[in-house]
């Protein structure tokens, strides 16, 4: 209880009084709306089917464009650590990728997809890099021995591959996708404000924008950061679960 106070409660109460005091003393809602006006915001709009239906589709939108970065992350990472070519090959489309911005992705991508499938692209691709050189890390860490230990009891690759490589990349690809997971909801949101898709919590904030309304655009980039937290959280403590097994060292 005491950590929850000063983890939570304290943290959010002490925002919450700043936030006040700062809205009272610049004393205009269109720059900073008021903690209750806000609230009030947010209780309209919680009451519409629309709301929540902008942030299931973003929802939708993170969990899927991460669950394809995981598989094709996987595939390039294995590649890039057991092969010094192929790493060489990918090294350099990865440093690109890194070293673009966000918005010309998604420049870019409003030419090739529709709007509603521009925040999962450019989603997989900045969170690419990050799991891939995650996997290939892991795997170019594993123990040498073990594995002259493995070929030389003659043990199948299935058994190599379960018992020596997945332990060794687990570690260094646990951390990397947590830091994926929490850059996949940003990236998502703010693809959805440029490519406008018909339901999404990025489209909201861009029609909150253009009608002035502040305390909508508090409310919904709240509620975003709240079901980000929350999944981030739920997340974390399958690996914290995991780690307690045994299976994970993070």
């Amino acid at each position: 209880m005491k950590k929850f106070l000063l983890t939570a409660v304290i943290p959010v109460l002490f925002i919450g009084v700043l936030w006040e005091i700062t809205a009272l003393v610049i004393s205009s809602p269109l720059i900073l709306p008021p903690p209750l006006e806000v609230a009030v915001s947010f209780s309209r709009l919680a009451s519409t089917a629309l709301f929540w239906n902008h942030i299931f589709h973003t929802l939708i939108r993170t969990f899927s464009a991460f669950a394809i970065s995981l598989a094709v992350s996987v595939i390039l990472g294995s590649l890039s650590g057991l092969s010094t070519s192929a790493d060489a090959l990918l090294k350099f489309p990865m440093s690109i990728i890194k070293a673009t911005p966000v918005v010309s992705f998604i420049l870019l991508a409003l030419f090739w997809f529709t709007s509603s499938k521009v925040p999962i692209f450019v989603s997989v691709l900045m969170t690419l890099p990050v799991m891939t050189s995650s996997v290939s890390l892991g795997i170019r860490k594993t123990d040498p021995k073990l594995l002259e230990m493995a070929h030389a009891y003659g043990l199948r690759p299935v058994t190599i591959i379960s018992s020596i490589y997945f332990p060794s990349i687990i570690p260094s690809f646990a951390s990397g996708s947590l830091a994926a997971f929490g850059l996949s909801w940003k990236v998502v949101v703010a693809a959805e404000v440029i490519s406008l898709p018909r339901y999404a919590s990025g489209s909201a904030l861009q029609t909150a924008k253009v009608h002035l309304e502040t305390a909508d655009v508090f409310s919904i980039s709240i509620c975003v950061i709240f079901f980000s937290f929350i999944c981030e959280t739920l997340f974390s403590l399958v690996i914290a679960k995991l780690l307690k097994r045994g299976k994970l060292d993070v």
